[in-house]
């Protein structure tokens, strides 16, 4: 069952690689001062850096429109930027791109900036094999995406999602942890990791059990956090709060960890992400 499950993975990372193939098309016209002032606003803008790296993300099925980023997907990545050290959760709700931004897009923009501002990421997920599917979404953009290597050179250079791991032309490392794994390889590099995020490590049956939660919660916040270096890194968890008997929530009590709420709607009944949600669609 296992080997079939994993056959049903590398056939839709396949198809994604061909939809990011045919989505990311170029201008091979342009001129080079077009590249350059593109490439310099890409890296200040991060809602411009989506919707032009990531059409096949960001197109509306049913209009072909450029569905645009919400104000909190903006504001979470330039904080994200602004601070190496940063420590979040956010709690978006279903639906609202949270795994997109975080495992994919924003690790993208710190590479691409004009000093690179990521060297090793670490993805968790609940179980091994999902983060491994989580971490191939990711190659499938740095070694596909036609518009991302045109503007910033060739990007993937060893190593499979399939594997757990694999490295870029630059030196960049990308590896996936199951939750409770031990990541004492990865204190042991000579470049620690300097971005992790952890992406829905809750379920139904874990938050069942509360010395499970316990545990997990501080494997979280031991042998994981552990494997910073002594500069630190960005701290990031993502998912929806489940139960109050949860890792997440357990993490959102630390006292310096920044929290991120975005519910379906806001306060005053609207949708949070106007642009994709309206209320009928809702």
């Amino acid at each position: 069952m296992a080997v079939v499950g994993q056959n049903d993975a590398i056939k839709r990372w396949r198809r994604l690689c061909d939809t990011i193939q045919n989505m990311s098309t170029v201008n091979l016209g342009e001129d080079k001062a077009t590249q350059l002032a593109r490439i310099e606003r890409v890296r200040r803008d991060y809602a411009y850096f989506v919707e032009y790296y990531f059409p096949h993300y960001c197109t509306d099925k049913d209009t072909g429109k450029i569905i645009p980023s919400a104000k909190f997907h903006i504001k979470a990545a330039n904080e994200i930027k602004a601070n190496r050290t940063l420590k979040a959760v956010y709690k978006w709700a279903r639906g609202h791109a949270k795994s997109t931004h975080m495992d994919i897009m924003i690790p993208m923009w710190l590479k691409c900036q004009k000093k690179r501002d990521i060297n090793t990421m670490v993805l968790v997920g609940k179980s091994e094999n999902n983060a491994k599917k989580l971490l191939g979404d990711l190659q499938a953009e740095l070694q596909y995406n036609k518009r991302y290597i045109r503007d910033f050179g060739k990007q993937y250079n060893a190593g499979r999602w399939t594997e757990g791991e694999f490295v870029t032309s630059d030196g960049c490392s990308f590896t996936a942890l199951g939750r409770g794994q031990s990541p004492r390889g990865l204190r042991e590099r000579e470049n620690r990791p300097d971005y992790i995020v952890i992406d829905d490590l809750d379920d139904d049956e874990l938050c069942e059990n509360e010395s499970r939660v316990r545990k997990l919660t501080d494997w979280v916040k031991e042998a994981l956090f552990g494997c910073f270096g002594a500069a630190g890194g960005r701290f990031i968890m993502v998912g929806n709060l489940i139960s109050k008997n949860s890792v997440l929530a357990n993490i959102c009590k630390i006292r310096n960890v920044k929290v991120s709420q975005v519910d379906v709607v806001d306060k005053n009944g609207n949708p949070s992400w106007k642009e994709l949600w309206t209320k009928e669609r809702i």
